[in-house]
Parts: structure tokens; sequence; C-alpha cells
């Protein structure tokens, strides 16, 4: 995943309030709506995220996730480069 997290890095530079996690092997990006975000890039470029509303607990001053999506680098490094061309060319 260290290579996935180094092409996401040149990718998305600061956009999105990108940053290499601690641990995992998925990005945080804030797009202002997950869940918008989330049907574009599947609409338009055939991109799957998860809105990172589905994530988290609704609390008294909304969902602390709303604005975010969850992006998983799973699969191998060709198809998630195309992933993230796609996903800067269309938010």
């Amino acid at each position: 995943y260290k290579a996935k997290f180094e092409l996401a890095k040149n990718r998305l530079s600061n956009r999105f309030g990108f940053r290499i996690p601690d641990g995992g092997f998925f990005l945080w990006l804030d797009v202002g709506d997950g869940i918008l975000a989330a049907d574009k890039l599947w609409r338009e470029a055939g991109v799957k995220v998860l809105p990172g509303e589905y994530l988290a607990k609704e609390t008294s001053s909304g969902n602390p996730a709303k604005r975010f999506i969850r992006v998983a680098l799973v699969n191998d490094f060709a198809t998630t480069s195309g992933a993230l061309d796609r996903l800067t060319q269309t938010l």
C-alpha cells in the first residue's frame, strides 16, 4: 500500500484535505458532500467510493463525516492509478 499512498499523494497533492493515514488502506477526502460526490464519481467516472456519512453516527450537531468520502486503495496499481486520475478530473 505504500506505493499506492505515494501515488495518491502525487495525484491529489493538497486537494480534499489529503494526508497519508497512519494506518489502514483507505483515504478520507473532504469533498463537501460525500453522498453527492460518491454519486457523481460513480455516474461520471465509474469510480466507486463510500460516503463517509454511512460510516459515522449522527450526533446532535449532525454527522461528522458528511463532508467526506472514503476511498479504498485495494485494487491493483494500474487500476488505482486510473481511478485516482478520474476522481481528480471529476471532482
